[in-house]
């Protein structure tokens, strides 16, 4: 049996983030109409570590594509200087079950996370939308905001995150790359970061509200990526 093996740069060169934007839009409209196969996730608590590992399938019957997860969840990672997020994708072929590819799903989750809400933005923010708030400075947030630049043209970035250093390595990674305007401000706090964005992204594993709603502005647009459990 041959196995494309796909690392994290690989999977990267292969997905450019537009294309990842297109066909997260064709996945949206299979689920809506129907035509996918999305059961619940099963989970494997790891208490002793605060984490979570995570199975989830799906098919999509119209493009004939078939595909299991496997991601592990561990917050206290951000302590180790380690992903909080690692993952594994096989790819299988839908008519015989075969698998076809294993591919590095740290990075294929990230891309598929951003890709999700630069379709969500295309679609849903102002065509004039030039500022970008990003709350959070990891993984998440870096393709958040690669995203959110390939569907507008972007101006300014403000991001904010609650280890500042995080955020200065963020904007002096981030500024210039990938379609990422060179002017990126670290704010101080959240509420600062959104008070003069329109378009917001909140990239962060907290699972309680990480700025006042009462600082967007109207018409604003928000990509909330939060915790993955309640």
């Amino acid at each position: 049996m041959e196995l494309l093996v796909l690392s994290g740069d690989e999977v990267r060169m292969a997905l450019p983030m537009a294309d990842a934007i297109a066909g997260m839009k064709r996945a949206f409209a299979q689920l809506s109409a129907g035509r996918a196969e999305m059961p619940l996730r099963s989970r494997v608590d790891v208490s002793e570590q605060d984490g979570v590992v995570l199975v989830m399938p799906a098919f999509l019957a119209e493009t004939a594509d078939l595909a299991v997860k496997v991601v592990s969840v561990f917050p206290r990672n951000v302590s180790r200087s380690k992903p909080i997020i690692h993952a594994l994708v096989v790819a299988l072929d839908a008519d015989t079950g075969q698998p076809v590819a294993l591919l590095e799903g740290g990075t294929l989750t990230a891309i598929r996370t951003g890709a999700a809400s630069g379709a969500a933005t295309d679609v849903l923010a102002r065509p004039d939308a030039e500022v970008v708030a990003i709350i959070g400075s990891g993984v998440q947030a870096r393709t958040q905001l690669e995203a959110v630049c390939a569907v507008r043209q972007v101006s300014e970035v403000r991001v904010f995150s609650l280890q500042r250093a995080h955020a200065e390595v963020f904007a002096e990674e981030m500024a210039g790359r990938n379609g990422v305007p060179t002017r990126i401000l670290v704010m101080d706090d959240a509420n600062s970061a959104v008070s003069e964005a329109d378009i917001v992204c909140a990239a962060t594993t907290s699972s309680t509200p990480v700025f006042d709603g009462r600082f967007l502005k109207p018409g604003a647009h928000v990509n909330g990526v939060g915790s993955f459990s309640p």
